[in-house]
């Protein structure tokens, strides 16, 4: 079976922020309030608050790939189940829930924020516009080989908007994760990843599963694929898991 992840997207404007914060604890709100600008206070407040209902669903039993929540969806638990799970960020350490029942990581752009979970151990997810980018980005970030991979993607149809983005935020989620034996100094180039040979192409907008090895470890992951943005989230895949492939197409208004 693949390995447990979970991620939720939210809007992270100033009206949802001042909705979530009711949703966090005092020690939590300072950590919030401690942002120096505001959008980036909304952004990890909305986070923060999108990583906890992840938790409530997963001690619940329910667990779905990826959930696009609003306010309305925060009142499936009760304010005070919130509370009890808080989240602290000692040091300048990502946050990670007290009681370490999850992993935990946190991401944002925009007016956008998300979270992801897992039981399966270190968790890293990134979201980042999908934009054209100059050629040199690829050249400053990507191997040789990893460039090779994108150009056999944009032969299958994929756009290079969207191949440059999801690479570059699947280097970010891995990064996040902690699992990768990466020095204090290092490039996006230091970190090498491989696509399984029979990955689909990444057309957009999607929403699918995907499998990868970096620093030649297994790593099983999700990606959101819209019109605007890329969401990724990986966690380390034990070698001998039989991970499902699965794609389901997300459908934008």
């Amino acid at each position: 079976m693949t390995p447990h992840l979970a991620m939720a997207i939210t809007p992270a404007h100033a009206a949802m922020a001042a909705h979530c914060a009711a949703y966090l604890t005092s020690e939590e709100r300072r950590a919030c309030a401690g942002q120096r600008l505001l959008s980036r206070r909304a952004q990890s407040t909305c986070a923060r608050v999108a990583a906890k209902w992840l938790r409530l669903e997963t001690d619940a039993g329910r667990s779905a790939p990826l959930v696009a929540l609003d306010a309305a969806s925060l009142a499936d638990h009760p304010r005070e189940r919130y509370l009890a799970c808080a989240l602290s960020a000692p040091g300048r350490h990502p946050p990670r829930f007290d009681d370490a029942a999850l992993a935990v990581s946190l991401t944002h752009t925009g007016d956008l924020a998300a979270a992801a979970v897992t039981r399966a151990g270190a968790v890293g997810v990134d979201i980042e516009r999908i934009e054209d980018r100059a050629a040199s980005f690829a050249d400053e970030h990507f191997t040789p080989r990893e460039r090779e991979d994108l150009a056999r993607h944009a032969g299958q149809g994929a756009d290079q908007p969207t191949l440059d983005t999801f690479l570059w935020s699947a280097k970010e989620a891995l990064y996040k994760t902690g699992a990768l034996p990466l020095p204090a100094q290092f490039s996006f180039r230091d970190l090498e990843i491989a696509l399984t040979p029979d990955t689909a192409p990444f057309a957009r907008p999607c929403v699918r599963a995907f499998t990868l090895t970096a620093c030649g470890a297994p790593f099983f992951g999700w990606a959101v694929l819209t019109g605007t943005f890329a969401l990724v989230a990986v966690v380390a895949a034990p070698p001998a898991a039989a991970l499902k492939r699965a794609a389901l197409t997300l459908h934008e208004d």
